[in-house]
């Protein structure tokens, strides 16, 4: 093989990465703009300082950075694909193998850290979860080639373990640490005698480097978290669902794997190379074609939801046309979009009901998914406050709750409070002219009841100002405040009415278990 074929082999492992960044921005554009609305990135310095009261807290901060570039999906998902290309280089480079596709494998477990999220979103805490993984594996690896680089003699390399131990894990939490045990393997492939004592060093030190902090530096950290800090914790209710820690156990094995990597020399009749070239590209191609997330119903309910955002109804119908065994969420959005369009008649039966669950491991509530923007649509503002702020405290504050806590406070003329919420998104890179658009509408109610969004929901408000339970039972509650309204404004009664027929023609057994 000449140097020209050569160089082009070199390049194919760079059109996978594209090839996946494509794939990204098409199928998962709706996940990668829910990503940024549940995600938050302040421009202050208190923001900052929030981040770096957990050990990763530079890794979460640069994450929630990076993350609300997915606003435009297609911008958030190139730079997840320049991330990946640069690692797949980093990695030829810091161990030294010849084929760049032999890192293709801890490629495609990044991008299953993403597309295996699905319901997730919703409900992890750690911020920046969609470049965390991609940007903490870059650190790790970067720790281990500047081990490799610093000279053995006079104890360099010895020094420099313990010392990146104790800055990189206050920085980037477990990457931090992994970084550490790269070293440790790297030193085996080095000559010399030192390779014993580092490997013991780096042992001591991930062991050490987290206690010691734990005890000086991070007290609101669970002990039992503290080797695990800038990973997503997958638990709901008490119990953890180690499915979905697979792409990072084997992104961890493979890179530890290349580490030891040797290149296998080509003589001839000899199939090692051949294999071990196909081998990472094979295992790559597979692992992306079987645990990609491809529930259709979850990729509907963010798409009718993305369009709810913009108003576009006519799209929301579309997309709920396509469901086969819908969700109760999708039905409720179609139900929405046909009452905003004046099609709540006998079109309802165009489009095709049912409650299928959300395919998740774990119960799904609309209230912590899509129910706050549907109390919100609906005329029960109370309600979808309620639930942002508690989702806020449980989970943290994201755009998409400081959104909806402007709406419900403007409604409410609660304008100190809204006045409030705008002031945090107008610190934003993507929400600004959003916020401006609703500060000029502060303490003008007439130009509050003209705006696009907020005059179909005026009409639907009751008189009736208060707030009790909803047993996390969203469907059931809005049956029951529909219907237990009485000589209402003519929206009101055309939503009662409207509601009475659905539910009759269906027997109410589709309302959410």
């Amino acid at each position: 093989m000449n140097s020209e074929e050569w160089k082009v082999k070199r390049l194919w492992p760079y059109v996978g990465v594209l090839l996946a960044v494509v794939l990204l921005a098409v199928f998962e554009a709706d996940l990668l703009y829910t990503a940024q609305e549940q995600s938050l990135f302040l421009h202050t310095q208190l923001f900052f300082e929030q981040q770096m009261v957990r050990a990763g807290g530079l890794l979460t901060w640069a994450g929630c950075y990076l993350t609300q570039f997915c606003y435009y999906p297609m911008l958030g998902a190139g730079l997840l694909g320049l991330l990946w290309a640069f690692l797949l280089w980093l990695l030829q480079r810091t161990f030294r193998f010849k084929d760049v596709g032999s890192g293709l494998i801890p490629v495609a477990c990044l991008v299953l850290t993403i597309t295996t999220l699905g319901y997730w979103v919703f409900y992890l805490k750690l911020p920046g979860v969609v470049f965390d993984a991609t940007l903490g594996t870059i650190v790790a690896v970067l720790m281990a080639g500047v081990y490799r680089l610093l000279p053995a003699r006079f104890f360099v390399r010895t020094v420099f373990v313990p010392l990146s131990a104790s800055v990189a894990y206050p920085l980037f939490g477990f990457y931090g640490l992994w970084g550490v045990a790269l070293m440790a393997l790297m030193a085996w492939r080095t000559e010399g005698s030192h390779r014993i004592v580092d490997s013991l060093l780096a042992l001591f030190a991930i062991i050490a480097v987290p206690l010691i902090c734990y005890h000086t530096l991070y007290h609101e950290t669970n002990i039992v978290n503290i080797y695990w800090t800038a990973l997503p914790v997958f638990s709901y209710s008490g119990h953890r669902f180690f499915g979905y820690y697979v792409p990072y156990i084997i992104l961890v094995c493979s890179i530890a794997f290349l580490s030891r990597f040797k290149t296998i020399s080509s003589t001839k009749g000899n199939l090692a190379p051949h294999i071990s070239y196909l081998a990472p590209r094979i295992i790559a191609i597979l692992a992306l074609a079987i645990f990609w997330y491809k529930d259709g119903n979850f990729h509907r309910e963010l798409a009718m939801s993305r369009s709810i955002d913009r108003q576009d109804w006519n799209s929301v119908l579309r997309t709920a046309q396509v469901a086969k065994e819908p969700t109760r969420a999708i039905c409720l959005m179609r139900n929405l979009a046909l009452f905003r369009l004046g099609k709540s008649g006998d079109e309802t039966n165009h489009y095709p009901n049912g409650s299928a669950l959300p395919n998740a491991p774990f119960p799904v509530r609309m209230v912590h998914t899509f129910g706050k923007r549907l109390y919100l649509e609906y005329g029960i503002p109370n309600y979808c406050y309620r639930w942002c702020m508690e989702d806020g405290v449980e989970y943290g504050w994201t755009i998409e709750r400081l959104k909806l806590m402007t709406l419900c406070s403007l409604i409410n003329s609660e304008f100190v409070a809204a006045q409030h919420y705008i002031n945090l998104l107008k610190k934003t890179d993507f929400h600004r002219s959003w916020a401006h658009h609703y500060q000029d509408m502060l303490y003008r109610p007439s130009v509050i009841a003209g705006d696009p969004a907020l005059k179909p929901i005026l009409p639907l408000l009751r008189d009736d100002n208060f707030l009790t339970s909803d047993q996390s039972q969203l469907e059931h509650f809005l049956f029951e405040h529909i219907l237990s309204t009485s000589g209402g404004t003519r929206e009101q009664e055309e939503l009662a009415r409207f509601t009475m027929r659905y539910y009759r023609r269906n027997k109410c057994k589709i309302i959410e278990p």
